[in-house]
């Protein structure tokens, strides 16, 4: 199956630990509130969530809408946190915030460990049971793989190449993300840099059909859609 290549970014500066930063435009990744510009870490997301659950208290929340996954995935692409988001927003509620994050990376485990299952058993059987909740996550991987379906032989080597490819693909994006937050001490190169992960084109790495997205804030809308439905109180209520 082909790959599309990721462009190599220029060699980072050395890291820094976080600061806040002044309003600034975007680069590429347009929102509507200003910061820095270029998404959260893996260390940044957690706090982002950790964040969310203190500021939500005791409100134990299960209900959010399409607006707050919304929100959500733009705070977490802007590089916000909840603070800096609900003082330039002051309409929107941590509890739904945090209650739409734990839907999302419960289905996206969910469709990961589908995936995983199907790379690692290598059997028909394994895809035929597993295919439909990895395509929430993998469509493209999974459409390619069906094609085969009815050899077995062929099949095999399909499967093969397919998981080597996403695993070198999911590696190479992981290491562009650690080039983002080691750069974060000088905004123009992490903004430039960060839209190798997602621009407002949908064209970033984060957007390839043979990454495997590993947390949230990796999501892009096409992915976001196919986990949770067009009916998100639907999708609420069978979970």
């Amino acid at each position: 199956m082909g790959g599309q290549a990721i462009e190599s970014p220029p060699r980072p500066a050395t890291r820094t630990t976080r600061k806040s930063t002044p309003a600034a435009a975007p680069l590429e990744v347009e929102g509507p509130w200003t910061g820095r510009h270029f998404a959260c870490s893996v260390a940044e997301e957690t706090s982002f969530v950790e964040e969310l659950e203190m500021m939500s208290g005791f409100e134990d929340v299960e209900e959010f809408e399409r607006r707050d996954v919304t929100v959500l995935l733009t705070a977490l692409r802007c590089g916000l946190t909840p603070g800096e988001l609900v003082s330039q927003a002051p309409g929107v509620r941590p509890a739904r915030l945090l209650a739409a994050h734990r839907e999302l990376e419960t289905r996206r485990m969910l469709a990961e460990h589908a995936w995983r299952t199907i790379s690692v058993d290598k059997s028909l059987l394994a895809f035929q049971t597993f295919a439909p909740c990895a395509a929430e996550l993998m469509p493209a991987v999974i459409s390619h793989l069906s094609a085969y379906r009815h050899d077995a032989k062929k099949y095999s080597a399909a499967i093969e190449d397919a998981a080597e490819q996403v695993t070198r693909t999911t590696r190479r994006v992981q290491v562009l993300e650690q080039r983002v937050a080691e750069s974060a001490g000088d905004l123009g190169r992490a903004r430039e840099l960060g839209t190798l992960l997602y621009d407002i084109y949908g064209q970033g790495a984060w957007s390839l059909p043979s990454y495997l997205p590993t947390r949230v804030g990796t999501l892009v809308p096409l992915r976001i859609a196919s986990l949770l439905g067009d009916d998100i109180t639907a999708a609420r209520r069978v979970s």
